[in-house]
């Protein structure tokens, strides 16, 4: 694992040492929740746009973000994404469930 720290901006860190006070953990372990929990919701939302734009199954969106396929279809309402689901798409999902 490689440090970090010193390469963020005063001002941040400062911010950072401030809420790991907060929540009773080291700023490093801190530093990697943070981390941890934006990198699942960037994920969450770049599998969405993929979803969105049709390039890839909610099944498969799932499987890429790492979360369960009843997790994504609660964010779609939240995003204003409408559900899309056709036969080509049973199909693919099918193909996937069946090892495929």
């Amino acid at each position: 694992m490689s440090t970090i720290a010193n390469e963020i901006p005063a001002d941040i860190l400062k911010e950072i040492e401030y809420w790991s006070k907060k929540e009773r953990t080291d700023t490093d372990s801190f530093i990697l929740k943070l981390i941890d929990e934006g990198l699942r919701e960037w994920k969450i939302q770049k599998v969405l746009r993929m979803y969105q734009n049709q390039e890839i199954t909610l099944w498969r969106a799932a499987e890429i973000a790492g979360v369960s396929l009843a997790e994504l279809l609660a964010e779609l309402p939240k995003q204003k994404i409408v559900f899309q689901y056709d036969l080509e798409e049973l199909k693919e999902d099918l193909e996937y469930a069946r090892g495929k």
